[in-house]
């Protein structure tokens, strides 16, 4: 620490309070009278400057709308000085003792009077202060009755209350609705018609929410937002600890106050499209996780794991050095599944631990009187984090992956493993299985392009895209079926998450032995090199000089380190082919000859349309399926058949399917050979040997 640091600073532009200013006027007084007298100066000036002292203050004191008792208390404090140093220098000077003894009665009764007359005029600033608010919201409820009455064709309602925002960017006015049935959806249905009035800017909006009863609303107006401001996740508050007992605060609402999720109960849902922030508001949701000492933290990303790899650079390089083990004991993510096969063995592993906890702490729950599982350090809540929930529904063994989330979500919530579970949007394609938005309490959506997106996230209310965002970092948040509100999320960089990941890896809790004897080898081996190696991405070899054969590691690295997971961080040497090599490979006959041969033969170079690409040939259609379900139809006879009746009879033998079935049936129909009867569901097909005519 510099020295600089332990000097002390005097502030010279902080306001003098009653005692120093005081002190100050009387020495003011003394020094100037004194010097004056040294000088032999007339004693009319001295009146003359207190004269102006007096006129200079009271104007100032105007200038700044002080009360006129203080102005006159000013002004006579500047006459009663110029008066005493006129008395003084006729006296034959200030060093007298009955001069100082009056200047030093006039210094104390001037003191006890300024701390009087600075309480009154606080107060009645204060009360200008209150004046003013009613005033400007008088003004401001009328134009709302107004309002109200012209845009929603609502007359008769009562203002009861405005509110400002501590974060000045909007205010929330408190309406109650007149008698006779006029309900909240009158005023809600045109919150885009009351925006445009109030002539908001874009990215401003206005939400209604329910008041305490039914004739009341709140209506919340939004005259500014977070667009174009990046928010600083606030690390400083990792060095204070939390339970996943309360909610979590997520995000800044636009009224100032904190969007909290309840993430001990409640299965989460966060939807939002390509650099609308999802992610980043993910990584803080983690960040939140980790200030909890009773949460571990699993995360599944089919996209290389990158959701969780920044949380695990901290704890890596603290392991590979055995004198800064210690700093970084846990990784933030407790574990990580990039793959599909990881994360079958994940979600096993937590069905598995939801399974023995059930049984195991039966007591535990009777002992707490709660029919849910207590949560704490020694018997951690399972939080699942799923990124990118497209990817976990694009083949087949990443849909077992989502079947995997679904069943966790169903069976796990009273054993204390909820999940979080991110996608575009909601709507089937991206999210097949419905139960998994039906199931989520939390709701969080960081960008939409459509309103129906809105729509099947939030529920059918009077949402639009436009007016719920202002920009990247911009989100709603909803809660238990609740009217969403709009925030605005921290932003979180690398070098913020591995001064989070170092400031709460001490707090991780471990997994209680009941849950750890349920997983098994799946959690134990998690971060053993056969299953997490590929995490740490090879680093190509640039010529730097090898290890001795039969070292074991780099020049510089000591033994031992990463049992688990030696070699990690050695480059792969790669290999070279030479020119001779290359030379005989490109040389080399197909390795197929006859099969290369038939390819050609098939192919008609001169025509592109035949070229396959490798892609496997469309083979012509067997004649004896098509035969054979002519024949079908044939052996029906007058009651004829079906297309799904023949699938059935053909798909075994020869592959055939119903779309094929009924192009056929279709050409059979053109040309005469069968008829059709009947409509939709009940059609069948006669040939034309059973029709009536023949």
């Amino acid at each position: 620490m510099s020295s600089n640091k332990n000097t002390v600073r005097v502030d010279w532009k902080a306001p003098h309070g009653i005692l120093t200013g005081t002190l100050n006027a009387t020495a003011g007084t003394l020094v100037t009278t004194a010097l004056a007298h040294s000088a032999g100066m007339p004693s009319g000036y001295a009146l003359a400057a207190g004269a102006a002292g007096a006129v200079g203050s009271s104007v100032a004191g105007w200038r700044n709308r002080l009360t006129g008792a203080t102005i006159g208390f000013r002004a006579a404090c500047w006459t009663a000085a110029g008066t005493w140093s006129c008395w003084a220098l006729t006296a034959g000077g200030p060093m007298t003792l009955t001069g100082l003894g009056s200047l030093l009665v006039g210094g104390v009764a001037t003191g006890t009077l300024a701390a009087g007359f600075a309480a009154r005029e606080e107060t009645e600033q204060a009360r200008r202060r209150m004046l003013l608010s009613i005033g400007t919201r008088r003004a401001l409820a009328a134009e709302w009755i107004e309002r109200i009455a012209r845009v929603c064709r609502v007359e008769d309602v009562s203002v009861l209350g405005i509110e400002h925002w501590p974060s000045g960017m909007g205010y929330t006015v408190e309406i109650e609705l007149p008698e006779g049935g006029v309900t909240r959806k009158h005023v809600a249905d045109r919150t885009d018609a009351l925006a445009s009035d109030l002539d908001l800017p874009n990215g401003c909006g206005l939400q209604v929410l329910p008041g305490i009863s039914r004739r009341r609303l709140l209506i919340e107006v939004a005259t500014k937002t977070y667009q174009g401001q990046e928010i600083p996740f606030p690390v400083e508050e990792m060095t204070e600890t939390t339970t996943i007992n309360n909610p979590a605060p997520i995000a800044l609402l636009s009224d100032g106050g904190r969007a909290e999720l309840d993430m001990r109960q409640a299965s989460t849902v966060v939807a939002g499209g390509t650099g609308s922030g999802k992610t980043n508001w993910l990584q803080t949701l983690i960040a939140r996780l980790l200030q909890t000492n009773d949460t571990l933290v699993w995360v599944i990303d089919l996209n290389a794991g990158s959701l969780g790899l920044p949380w695990l650079h901290a704890w890596r390089e603290a392991q590979t050095d055995p004198e800064r083990r210690d700093e970084v004991p846990a990784p933030g993510v407790d574990w990580l599944a990039s793959t599909p096969a990881e994360a079958k063995l994940m979600l096993e592993a937590a069905i598995a631990i939801a399974s023995a906890r059930k049984i195991a702490y039966q007591q535990h729950m009777r002992d707490e009187d709660d029919d849910k599982l207590p949560v704490s350090p020694q018997i951690p809540e399972i939080v699942i984090i799923m990124d990118e929930s497209a990817e976990v529904s694009a083949t087949k063994a990443a849909k077992e992956v989502m079947a995997g989330v679904v069943k966790v979500i169903r069976v796990a919530r009273a054993m204390a493993i909820r999940a979080v579970i991110s996608a575009l949007r909601v709507t089937q394609d991206v999210l097949p299985d419905p139960m998994v938005r039906k199931m989520a309490s939390n709701r969080v959506c960081t960008g939409a392009n459509e309103d129906s997106e809105l729509g099947h996230l939030f529920g059918w209310r009077a949402l639009t895209a436009e007016n719920s965002f202002s920009g990247p970092g911009s989100m709603l948040v909803g809660t238990e079926g609740k009217q969403p509100k709009t925030a605005q999320q921290w932003r979180i960089t690398p070098s913020g998450i591995d001064a989070v990941t170092r400031a709460t890896a001490h707090r991780r809790p471990t997994l209680d032995t009941i849950s750890l004897q349920a997983a098994g080898p799946a959690y134990t081996d998690r971060w053993s090199q056969a299953r997490c190696s590929h995490l740490w991405g090879q680093p190509v070899a640039t010529g730097a000089p090898a290890a001795g054969p039969g070292t074991g590691a780099l020049p510089g690295r000591p033994r031992g380190q990463w049992k688990a997971t030696a070699g990690w961080d050695q480059p792969r040497p790669v290999a070279t082919p030479g020119a001779d090599e290359l030379e005989a490979l490109f040389r080399m006959p197909s390795a197929d000859p006859e099969a290369r041969a038939e390819s050609d033969r098939l192919t008609d170079w001169s025509d592109p349309s035949s070229w396959t690409a490798d892609r496997p040939v469309r083979e012509p259609e067997q004649p004896d399926a098509r035969q054979a379900a002519l024949d079908l139809i044939l052996a029906a006879g007058p009651a004829g058949t079906g297309a799904s009746a023949m699938e059935r009879d053909l798909k075994d033998t020869y592959g055939t399917r119903r779309p094929v079935i009924q192009r056929w049936l279709k050409e059979w129909a053109d040309s005469g050979e069968i008829s059709r009867v009947g409509e939709g569901s009940k059609a069948r097909y006669v040939h034309r040997r059973h029709l009536p005519e023949a």
